[in-house]
C-alpha cells in the first residue's frame, strides 16, 4: 500500500492546483486563492455558522399533536427523507473531497461536511422534541416510495465517485449540483405550507435551505464550471450531466406526486409541482452554465415560498434560551464566472 503524500515541497504552485487532477504541495493558503470563489464561499459558510439549539423547538410536540393527519404525515414523510438527503450528502462529500487536488477547495468541502452532519443533528432535535424520532428515521423501512426515492439518489451519488477520470468527477459534482438544488426543494415546501403551525420545523428548516441554496449550491456549481473549464470535457459526458438533472426532476416528481395523491397538500396540485421543479432545474442548469431542457413557466407559488423564507435575519431569537437566530448576510461574490 502507498502512503499518502502529504508534503511535497516539488509539488505544484498553489496558484496552479486544478480541482481535479495534479500534485499539490499540502498548503493551504487562504491569501492565494486560484478561483475567489473557494475563499468567498468559505467565507459565507463560516458566517453564518449555526447550530439547532438556537431554534425554539419547546412547543413542537404540542404543534405537532395539533396538526390533522394528513399534515402530520407530510410532516413526517418530509423529515424522513429530507434526513436521508443530508446523511448521504455528508459521506458523498468525504468521498468527493478525497478526489480534489485543490487545497482550498478541500478546505470548503471540509466546513460543508461538518454543515451536513449539524443538519443530521437538526432533525435529531427536532424530532426528539416532536417525539416521533425512531418512528420517522425508520420509515423508510416501511414505505416503498421513499425507500425508492433514497435509492435512487444513493445511486447517482454512486455511479461516478471512483476518481477514474475528469468527466466521472464532473458528473459527481453533478450528483451533489441535483442533491442541493433539485431533491430538497418540495420538501422544504410542504413545510413552509404548514408554516406557522409549526414554528420549529418552519424555522430550522430556514437554516438549512440557506446553508443548502446560499453556499451548498454555489459551491457545486462552480465546481461543475471550473472542472469544465479546466478540462477538455467530451460532449457525451456533457449529454450525460443533461440526463442526470432529468432523472433528478423524474425522481422528485415521483415522490412529490406519491405524497400529494396519499396526503392531499394544501392547495398542491401536479401542475404546480411540476412547473416548480421544472423552473427549479432549469435555473440549475443555468447556474453550471448549460441550456435549460425544461419547459418554462412563470415562477410558483412554492418557488415564491421558498424564496421568501431565504430572506436574511427574519428568524426571530429564541426567548426561552437567549440566543439571537439571524442568518448573516453575506455581500461577497459566490460565483467567478
Amino acid at each position: 500500500m502507498n502512503s499518502k503524500n502529504y508534503y511535497n515541497p516539488k509539488g505544484e504552485d498553489i496558484l496552479d492546483e486544478k480541482i481535479y487532477g495534479g500534485s499539490p504541495t499540502g498548503f493551504v493558503d487562504f491569501n492565494r486563492s486560484k478561483y475567489q470563489w473557494d475563499s468567498n464561499i468559505y467565507d459565507s459558510m463560516n458566517a453564518n455558522t449555526w447550530f439547532p439549539s438556537e431554534v425554539n423547538t419547546s412547543t413542537e410536540k404540542k404543534n405537532f399533536n395539533q396538526l390533522t393527519d394528513n399534515e402530520q404525515a407530510i410532516y413526517k414523510m418530509t423529515f424522513a427523507q429530507l434526513s436521508f438527503n443530508d446523511s448521504a450528502q455528508e459521506e458523498y462529500l468525504s468521498d468527493f473531497r478525497r478526489l480534489t487536488n485543490n487545497r482550498l477547495v478541500k478546505s470548503v468541502l471540509s466546513l460543508q461536511i461538518m454543515q451536513e452532519v449539524n443538519h443530521s443533528k437538526s432533525y435529531a432535535v427536532l424530532l426528539d422534541a416532536c417525539g416521533n424520532s425512531d418512528e420517522v428515521f425508520n420509515l423508510y423501512k416501511y414505505d416503498d416510495a421513499l425507500n425508492t426515492k433514497n435509492q435512487k439518489i444513493a445511486d447517482q451519488f454512486a455511479s461516478y465517485i471512483d476518481g477514474g477520470s475528469v468527466d466521472k468527477m464532473l458528473l459527481s459534482a453533478m450528483a451533489s449540483v441535483n442533491l442541493e438544488g433539485i431533491y430538497f426543494l418540495l420538501g422544504f415546501s410542504y413545510i413552509y405550507l404548514l408554516g406557522d403551525k409549526v414554528p420549529g420545523a418552519r424555522d430550522m428548516i430556514k437554516f438549512i435551505a440557506r446553508d443548502e441554496l446560499n453556499t451548498h449550491l454555489p459551491l457545486f456549481s462552480n465546481i461543475f464550471k471550473t472542472i469544465q473549464k479546466e478540462n477538455k470535457i467530451q460532449t457525451n459526458t456533457i449529454d450525460s450531466a443533461y440526463k442526470m438533472i432529468d432523472d433528478a426532476v423524474k425522481i422528485e416528481l415521483e415522490y412529490g406526486k406519491y405524497l400529494l395523491h396519499r396526503y392531499p397538500i394544501m392547495g398542491t396540485t401536479e401542475e404546480l409541482m411540476e412547473q416548480t421543479v421544472y423552473n427549479y432545474a432549469n435555473d440549475r442548469l443555468k447556474k453550471i452554465g448549460l441550456d435549460p431542457i425544461f419547459t418554462e413557466a412563470p415562477t410558483t407559488y412554492l418557488q415564491k415560498l421558498v424564496t421568501k423564507h431565504l430572506e436574511m435575519n427574519d428568524v426571530k431569537s429564541n426567548f426561552f434560551e437567549s440566543n439571537v437566530s439571524n442568518y448573516a448576510k453575506s455581500s461577497i461574490n459566490l460565483d467567478d464566472f
